[in-house]
């Protein structure tokens, strides 16, 4: 006959051992494998030249079941996010009291900035190229003034 300590130590090791065996099959699976489709992006300084970033304080006296920020805020307009990059605008649904026991649903939109960050990288990378271009021409113009001098 089996004592306590014994059954509740073999009780113990069996899920160890098995959670154990989920961790030790765990896959590693590289970004670029998960993502299809992948392709450098082009021509957004541009696009991003497009966007007018605004200050602006949310209208909380007339929207208080938003439950909206008070305060200065930063950010864009979402219509004119989508004008320019429809993918980075999204449609959030609220649901808010409007009685008792009365729910109702408001649907704003809402830009997903973090979304944004690749665009303004590949933006600043493009600028960058255009920095370097314009820097070795005007070098090229120095070095041809100095040649003409003499």
């Amino acid at each position: 006959m089996k004592s306590f300590n014994t059954y509740i130590k073999q009780s113990f090791l069996l899920p160890v051992f098995v959670l154990g065996a989920i961790v030790v099959n765990a896959q590693d699976i590289a970004d670029k494998d998960v993502k299809k489709n992948i392709a450098v992006m082009e021509d957004q300084l541009q696009k991003l030249m497009q966007l007018q970033p605004k200050k602006y304080e949310y209208n909380i006296n007339n929207f208080k079941y938003l439950k909206l920020q008070k305060g200065k805020q930063y950010g864009f307009i979402a219509e004119e996010v989508e004008a320019v990059f429809p993918e980075l605008v999204k449609q959030k649904s609220i649901s808010y009291m409007y009685g008792k026991n009365v729910y109702r649903n408001a649907t704003v939109k809402v830009v997903d900035e973090e979304r944004l960050i690749p665009v303004l990288v590949a933006a600043i990378q493009e600028q960058q190229n255009e920095i370097e271009k314009l820097k070795a021409e005007l070098l090229d113009m120095k070095k041809g003034m100095v040649s003409f001098n003499y």
